[in-house]
């Protein structure tokens, strides 16, 4: 049972996916935003594409970790829906750790970047924006899980529904939702801050499904200023290879130029932004900088 669910949850989830986005591009033609430009989203569906090849590819190594991991498991939960509910949390909690991990480890950035490098906000195209790189990481994140005793089939499972909930918060069509949802669940306006490139926005919002999440380890931020959508290094190309591949040339191109070991070595580790001279500035400095200046401008003001 739990197998033909694992295989049926995609396919019914590429069938949501296209509902979805045919319903967003309808409105947008109706009400002419202009939410979809064309180059941008040819590019964010060839980037899906990459990270489609890599995903399958890496599905089967992905099922021999977690079933090797499975034989040293510290208990034995048997399959049921309690136990799939049970692994769906934990596995949000996982996936909270791991966009936490690629947002602020400069090497895990390099592989996630160009999921929020597009200007645009949409299902069609961002929402489909992905990395090749991230399955590959994704094993090593996901595998421990099966430690606990679930089976690795019913892990898989609530791997691939959550995937399909973290589908839909990638629009602007949908404005905040009633407060029990949003202090709960991801929303779109929860998600549109984590895809802003605001310095106040920068860092937040890493939960997939839960946004409990943050609020409990302290990166929840309310949409309350327009979002602008991007990264703090806008990139100008429509080219999904060099869109794919600018924060990997970036990444080593500073480790190349770092001097010392030790510095090679904590370009890979340390935050986007930093630099040993000093120099750089990462999410967090970015942001209390803000914070200073928004409080000179109110003590200027009164």
């Amino acid at each position: 049972m739990w197998q033909e669910l694992g295989e049926t949850i995609p396919l019914v989830g590429a069938g949501i996916y296209l509902l979805l986005v045919l319903v967003e591009l309808s409105l947008d033609l109706y009400t002419r935003e202009q939410n979809y430009k064309l180059k941008d989203t040819l590019c964010s569906l060839t980037m899906g594409g990459f990270y489609t090849v890599t995903k399958l590819l890496m599905k089967g190594a992905t099922l021999f970790l977690m079933l090797l991991m499975h034989e040293y498991a510290l208990f034995d939960i048997p399959n049921s829906w309690l136990a799939f509910m049970a692994a769906y949390i934990i596995v949000d909690f996982f996936f909270y750790w791991l966009h936490r991990f690629i947002h602020e480890i400069r090497f895990g950035w390099a592989a996630h970047v160009n999921h929020h490098s597009s200007r645009e906000f949409n299902l069609g195209g961002t929402a489909l924006r992905q990395s090749f790189a991230e399955p590959f990481m994704e094993a090593f994140f996901y595998g421990p899980i099966v430690l606990l005793g679930f089976d690795p089939i019913l892990v898989l499972a609530a791997l691939e529904l959550n995937l399909i909930y973290m589908f839909w918060v990638h629009t602007k069509k949908i404005d905040k939702l009633p407060a029990a949802f949003e202090w709960t669940f991801s929303t779109p306006s929860h998600h549109r801050v984590h895809h802003a490139c605001n310095v106040q926005y920068l860092d937040k919002n890493y939960g997939g499904t839960f946004i409990f999440w943050d609020r409990l380890f302290g990166t929840f931020q309310r949409e309350v200023e327009q979002p602008v959508f991007g990264i703090p290094e806008q990139i100008s190309t429509f080219n999904p290879i060099k869109a794919s591949l600018h924060g990997w040339i970036e990444l080593f191109s500073d480790v190349r130029r770092a001097n010392g070991w030790v510095n090679k070595l904590l370009f890979l580790v340390m935050p986007p932004g930093w630099a040993p001279d000093g120099k750089g500035a990462t999410a967090r400095q970015k942001q209390a900088a803000y914070r200073l200046e928004q409080s000179r401008r109110s003590v200027a003001d009164y």
